[in-house]
């Protein structure tokens, strides 16, 4: 046997592990004595020859031994404790469920409810008789605007009245004129007085002039109807043509009216601007009935379809639930989000949706059977959640669980419970305590 050999079992050093670590203490006094001026002992020098060109490797200590594993927690109650809690176990069980998903977005305006309000033809605003937010009548006036394009017009059609009221009596006069002329010629004529063609020449004119007065009074009733076609699409009330000829008077304005019921949820101009066809000057909105826009994701758009039922809530709001239904589904997804448009036709009677509120969207999928529990069952810990699940007489897991979506009275269990488990839905909560201490080693 080696002299070092005989120093190890000396020294009670058996391992080789804990040989090279004695070595290597013992090497580095060697190095602190010769720094001090010493010379290294001859046995020294044989422990350094003997660990030169060998790798001092100190081995891993595995994971398992630095943190022992820990299993499912169990708690074993008596049957005392058990009706002292209110214990309670029920089935986990398959059951019909809602599946639903969620996005956010905001509330609009429907489009079909939107009116944008602009006027036909220049001009400028004399009166403006509503506010921002009010609710208006079909009908009713919005605003009046002077416009001389109207002037334009009822001013050419009052010319032509003036002018055809002069034709008028002339086309009159000349009518009396042969008339009489007529009924002497034919007096002569039965009084063989008068040749029967100076009588057919009398009858001849007569009808003439007939014929140019019917003329000239349908001249006017046309230049009326035609004044009042123009007076319509400037934006002209109706019967205002026929008020110019009448009276004889112009008046260059017309009525900015409400197209239908709604709110003033814009308004661009104010008394003495300029109004112009490119110009919005209202926008009306009929907001008994909402249009809620949300951004579906990319897996989930397969499940989206039109007609599907849909709950809306708002944050300031959480108590309060508006149901709707799906009216659009984008064709195509936005490039930057990877999401899918959709929108839903909400009913708002009380007008408590306002466009732009910031809301939650449940879309209801379809009904299938999933495996859930009461929501009683399920106990919260940070991010995860449990059941407790009975493995014995009076004997109970703690059994992580992964849930999916629940409803007022179940959850649904994606993962961690098979069907028929006996779970907990009372007592979860000292359960929960009486499984703490046990981690805790107590």
């Amino acid at each position: 046997m080696s002299l070092l050999n005989r120093i190890y079992l000396f020294m009670g050093i058996p391992s080789a592990f804990l040989r090279r670590f004695w070595l290597l203490s013992l090497f580095a006094v060697c190095l602190l004595t010769g720094c001090s001026g010493q010379k290294t002992p001859n046995f020294l020098q044989m422990v350094s020859e003997k660990m030169e060109g060998q790798k001092v490797k100190i081995p891993e200590i595995p994971a398992e031994a630095a943190q022992a594993r820990q299993g499912p927690i169990s708690v074993s109650l008596t049957p005392q404790q058990e009706q002292q809690i209110g214990l309670t176990l029920e089935s986990a069980e398959l059951q019909p469920f809602q599946v639903t998903l969620q996005t956010t977005g905001r509330v609009q305006a429907a489009g079909d409810s939107l009116a944008h309000i602009s006027p036909p033809v220049p001009g400028n605003v004399t009166t403006v008789f509503v506010k921002l937010g009010q609710r208006v009548k079909k009908g009713q006036t919005l605003a009046l605007v002077k416009s001389d394009a109207i002037g334009q017009i009822e001013s050419d059609l009052l010319q032509a009245s003036l002018q055809n009221q002069s034709d008028l009596k002339q086309a009159q006069v000349e009518l009396n004129f042969s008339k009489a002329a007529y009924q002497r010629e034919l007096k002569l004529y039965r009084d063989r007085i008068s040749a029967k063609a100076d009588l057919e020449a009398a009858r001849a004119q007569y009808e003439k002039d007939v014929a140019n007065l019917q003329a000239v009074q349908t001249k006017l009733q046309s230049a009326i109807t035609v004044a009042a076609e123009r007076l319509s699409l400037a934006g002209a009330t109706t019967g205002v043509a026929e008020q110019v000829v009448r009276t004889g008077h112009i008046s260059p304005n017309f009525i900015v009216a409400a197209p239908r019921d709604g709110e003033i949820i814009s308004r661009t101009i104010n008394l003495g601007e300029l109004a112009d066809p490119s110009r919005e000057l209202f926008t009306l909105a009929d907001l008994s009935r909402v249009g809620f826009v949300a951004d579906a994701y990319e897996q989930d758009i397969t499940k989206i379809h039109l007609g599907q039922t849909v709950q809306v809530t708002l944050d300031s709001m959480p108590n309060k639930v508006f149901s709707g239904r799906i009216n659009y589904v984008s064709d195509t997804l936005d490039p930057q989000t990877r999401t899918l448009t959709i929108k839903a036709d909400v009913p708002n009677p009380d007008l408590t949706l306002k466009p732009d509120m910031f809301a939650r969207l449940k879309v209801f999928v379809d009904n299938t059977s999933i495996l859930t529990v009461p929501r009683s069952a399920i106990v919260r810990n940070g991010d995860n959640n449990y059941v407790y699940v009975e493995t014995g007489e009076h004997r109970y897991e703690e059994r992580l669980v992964k849930v999916g979506d629940d409803n007022p009275q179940s959850t649904q269990i994606l993962n961690g419970l098979k069907l028929g488990d006996k779970i907990v839905t009372k007592g979860t909560l000292a359960l929960q305590g009486t499984a703490l201490k046990a981690k805790d080693g107590g």
